[in-house]
């Protein structure tokens, strides 16, 4: 997707990744993305801290996670990511 970044590789099912702003304080960015989603509510993703830099967090090995979820969590960072995007 563009504009984000995939951390190390995954262990089992936890994929980490931040977005990468053109401008501005990256790890502010994703704790505003992080929050942007808490507040939606559709889907739950963690955040982590590695070398100083803020990530996200998605975990898919709930036996009760299925393929929708994941494309509602991708549609919604993108869409998340680009209103930040364009109010900051």
């Amino acid at each position: 997707m563009e504009g984000f970044l995939v951390g190390p590789s995954p262990d089992l099912s936890v994929v980490i990744f931040r977005y990468a702003p053109k401008y501005g304080d990256g790890n502010e960015f994703n704790r505003q993305l992080a929050d942007e989603l808490r507040r939606d509510g559709r889907v739950l993703l963690s955040t982590t801290m590695i070398d100083g830099k803020f990530g996200l967090r998605m975990a898919v090995l709930g036996y009760n996670t299925h393929l929708d979820d994941v494309d509602l969590a991708l549609e919604l960072l993108q869409k998340k990511a680009a209103q930040l995007t364009q109010s900051t």
